[in-house]
């Protein structure tokens, strides 16, 4: 791993231009960059630095705390030869300044100077007046580093107010930065939600993804398999250097500021009007001013941390002594009832962690709710203190979702084994039910054994109502909860249908269960008949109406006071299947990019069906190369987290795409891999699966009876009513050559939801009526991302259709048509000479050309990383480009 020295920037090349523009206008006396600390701006400088200093003398001040209180105490680096009585005359400093950046110096070296001041918010006063006086009269330009614009002493502000001084803000890094950054930072792919955790955990602080890198890679947390990186774990309080970084951050408040501080990160989130009551308002301003909290207004106004990470190294700094007395104190004020899921977490986290006394019906709800955020550890910590012997069951079902969720199958199984039996409540009997097929999914692949579980809810609910009607307690209250159970029950039973690929019987009985459903308000029967009404229309090719029915589950999994969330990936999954069938991208990137609240930490337990969307989003745009890396995380991912049996898909779809792009060896063990398993997953899932496996095995081996077995298939696929997946292996066919299937690809796209079956149909279409004008316009006139696709697909069959009609003109006009699509594709930049580098640009040019990084090409050059940054902006600034992929030896001109 490169260290955070070594690294270039990401994600701030519109920063660094613009910054840039100004210091060469004319207009203007310089540039200001204000961000927090760990955003870049010393980076940023030194790239900016390196572009400009052939052109410009360029001189650095750091400012610092420490200097605040002493004259001229900045600019001490740039008066060695200052007396010290000098220092007391504000014209002799500014003399002997001014010879130190503008000496005495031949015709033609009248370049202004520039000065970069770093820290500025700890400049002193006289340097800031100083530097003020010279800025005014167009001696000096500056580059300006600062925290806070208002920190700096009076008059370089009002020039920034004035507009003579251009002004930047560094925001943190978006979710794609970051993950850029880590693939940089850990030289490897890196599994999207991955990425997204260490984002979240950052607050996208380039500093602290760097060290949470390194940190989380230390304690194991952080795991290279087969070459890509993912969390094991989500991470634990700072620790290294990580912590240290941390700590220096919070260092310099006031003993009030710091208590006001632990209050915060011990209680998060702490409303603010307990704030008010504890008497912190003060201490509130002064955090909120400093970056260090944050108030999030949702209805109630809350303070947290400003990045979850302060809040784990604070917590973990606070003695058990001290958090005692801090949690009596606010307990005293804090209302009874929590506003927020994490407020409740927290608080009992925060009891158990003083040896305080917590209610088992809190310890259980908090277990509950731990695992719908996917905190497995705190689950078990929670379940595990429960006591009481009736509540013991309910304990065990949360404690084996708990180790479910950490991959720990068989723990779960022998957790779970007889609790729906000795289940004395609805509740536990659904959630042990519930957690009882989840791990059969996995241990055994589903299918009919998911219909056992169904028989023991069923006699469990008729118990559990023969019990209370012995005891004279069944009431009005507990007689809708026994339906709504035996709603569960037919619900299972219908999932079951859909994992066989039993679709019309499913339709029949999933649309009467959803009117009931409705009618009564069971909303949790409701969310759950929705997805499997999606399941059913996707998997029979009506995806754009499955979207509509997901949406909805999706929001009702996701509202509702967070009730429901146990089923967040199972309907977030059948939501995700609609969208990528329906072709709605933007939508699955929305669904997988959400800030905070749920998608933060469960999306990292569904990283592997993230990466294997983006990877078909790939596919189905004809990028292949760009597929490969997100179908190798994919696998790496599902490995860990396959709730829903995609890892066959993933593997074969890998296997596939990898003997595709000639990588025999991998494409073998990719197979090989897939063969290891046993079925898993949907009948829908194991068909595609199973083709493409076939297609693997023919790009490979070209056998033609590999070609005849993915017809079988698909003719097993068309007599069971798999509707997408006939679609897709028949789609796979005609792309490896066999048109034999293309008249039932053409009857199939015509009733097929989704812009890939348009653009089969109108293919299709035009190859069976030998229509080559049409297959021409569909190649050279693309109307989305599926027709662009085919469009070599298209051509091959124009040409072969000209050929067969003999007709010279007809032919002559397809090859035309190649040809022009074979220069596009090239991407030829015919260009008549090379911008003029300068012979160290090209030396560091060369180097980025063969793959070497920045640290390497330092290291090769003897140079500092530094300034090979510098150089790699003003050659890519001269060749128009932005990225290292868009470097050729064309552009260099060899």
């Amino acid at each position: 791993m490169q260290s955070f020295a070594s690294q270039p920037m990401v994600g701030r090349d519109d920063e660094v231009q613009a910054v840039l523009a100004s210091l060469r206008s004319g207009q203007l006396h310089g540039a200001l960059v204000v961000a927090e600390a760990g955003l870049g701006k010393s980076a940023l400088a030194q790239v900016v630095v390196g572009v400009l200093e052939t052109a410009m003398p360029v001189h650095r001040v750091h400012a610092s705390s420490a200097l605040t209180g002493i004259p001229y105490g900045a600019l001490a680096p740039l008066l060695p030869d200052l007396s010290a009585s000098d220092t007391n005359s504000p014209l002799a400093v500014m003399r002997a300044l001014l010879q130190k950046l503008r000496p005495a110096s031949g015709p033609g070296d009248n370049e202004i100077p520039l000065v970069v001041v770093d820290d500025a918010h700890a400049l002193d006063e006289a340097s800031a007046d100083l530097l003020s006086q010279l800025l005014a009269s167009g001696t000096i330009r500056v580059l300006i580093l600062t925290r806070s614009i208002t920190a700096i002493p009076a008059g370089i502000p009002d020039q920034v107010w004035s507009g003579t001084i251009s002004r930047h803000h560094l925001a943190p890094l978006t979710e794609e930065q970051v993950h850029e950054l880590c693939r940089q930072i850990l030289d490897g792919p890196v599994l999207s939600t991955t990425s997204s955790e260490l984002s979240r955990m950052s607050g996208g602080n380039p500093m602290f993804v760097h060290a949470l890198a390194a940190e989380t890679r230390r304690t194991g947390n952080l795991v290279q398999r087969n070459g890509v990186w993912l969390l094991e774990e989500f991470v634990h309080p700072p620790q290294g250097r990580l912590g240290d970084l941390l700590k220096a951050q919070l260092s310099g408040l006031s003993s009030e500021e710091r208590e006001t501080m632990e209050i915060i990160a011990l209680a998060e989130p702490l409303p603010v009007g307990v704030a008010f009551r504890l008497g912190l308002h003060r201490s509130v301003d002064a955090l909120t001013a400093a970056n260090l909290v944050s108030v999030e207004d949702g209805g109630q106004r809350l303070l947290r941390p400003r990045h979850p990470l302060y809040g784990e190294v604070v917590r973990h700094m606070v003695p058990a002594a001290r958090s005692a007395r801090l949690r009596q104190r606010v307990h005293a004020v804090l209302p009874d009832r929590h506003e927020s899921i994490d407020g409740l977490l927290r608080s009992v986290a925060w009891s158990l962690d003083c040896g305080a006394s917590v209610p088992d019906e809190q310890l259980l709800q908090a277990a509950y709710m731990a695992n719908n955020f996917f905190d497995s550890n705190f689950a078990l910590r929670a379940a595990g203190e429960v006591r009481r012997e009736e509540l013991r069951p309910a304990a065990g079902v949360q404690a084996a979702r708990a180790h479910y969720q950490r991959g720990n199958y068989a723990a779960a199984r022998d957790l779970v084994s007889g609790t729906v039996e000795a289940a004395s409540d609805l509740t536990t009997a659904k959630l042990g039910t519930l957690i009882d097929v989840q791990v059969r999914q996995h241990l055994d692949g589903g299918g009919a054994r998911l219909r056992e579980p169904l028989q023991t809810w069923q006699e469990a609910v008729d118990r559990i109502e023969a019990a209370a009607r012995a005891a004279g307690t069944f009431d009005e209250k507990l007689e809708q909860d026994a339906v709504s159970s035996r709603r569960g029950v037919r619900l299972l039973g219908l999932l079951s249908d859909v994992a066989e690929g039993h679709f019309r019987t499913a339709l029949t009985g999933l649309t009467a269960l959803l009117e009931e459903a409705q009618r009564v308000e069971d909303i949790e029967a409701t969310a759950v008949a929705l997805s499997l009404l999606g399941d059913v229309y996707t998997a029979t090719g009506r995806a754009e109406t499955a979207v509509n029915l997901t949406r909805e589950a999706l929001t009702i999994v996701t509202g509702n006071d967070h009730r429901f969330l146990s089923y967040y990936q199972f309907v977030l999954h059948r939501h995700l299947s609609a969208l990528l069938w329906a072709g709605y991208w933007d939508e699955v990137r929305s669904c997988v990019q959400k800030k905070g609240g749920i998608s933060a930490r469960a999306l990292v337990h569904t990283g592997g069906a993230v990466d294997f969307c983006f990877a078909v989003m790939h596919l189905r745009r004809g990028q292949l190369a760009e597929a490969l890396p997100k179908l190798a995380a994919a696998v790496e991912g599902l490995r860990s987290h396959d709730p829903e049996g995609l890892l066959p898909l993933a593997l074969a779809l890998s296997s596939h795409v990898s003997a595709q792009q000639g990588d025999i060896a991998m494409a073998d063990q990719l197979l090989q891999d897939f063969d290891q398993l046993g079925p898993r997953g949907s009948v829908h899932y194991q068909t595609m699966a199973a083709g493409n496996r076939i297609a693997g095995t023919y790009r490979r081996t070209h056998d033609p009876r590999a070609l005849k077995d993915l017809r079988d298939l698909a003719d097993q696929a068309e007599e069971r009513g798999l509707v997408a997946a006939e679609f897709d292996l028949r789609n796979i066919s005609i792309r490896m050559g066999d048109p034999t299937g293309m008249s039932r690809l053409l009857k199939l796209s015509d009733d097929f939801q989704g812009p890939q079956a348009r653009a089969v149909n109108g293919f299709t279409r035009a190859v069976l009526d030998q229509d080559v004008p049409s297959l021409l316009r569909l190649a050279a006139e693309p109307s989305d991302y599926d027709t662009e696709a085919l469009g070599s697909l298209a051509l091959q069959e124009a040409l072969r259709l000209a050929r067969a009609s003999g007709d010279r003109a007809l032919i002559q006009r397809v090859q035309r048509a190649v040809g022009k699509t074979s220069e596009k594709t090239a991407g030829q930049r015919k260009q008549p000479a090379a911008p003029a580098l300068t012979r160290r640009e090209k030396d560091v040019a060369a180097l980025v050309l063969k793959g070497y990084r920045n640290a390497e090409i330092a290291e090769r050059l003897f140079l500092s990383v530094r300034t090979v940054e510098g150089h790699i902006y003003r050659t890519f600034e001269k060749l128009g480009i932005s990225k290292r992929d868009e470097l050729s030896a064309d552009l260099l001109g060899e």
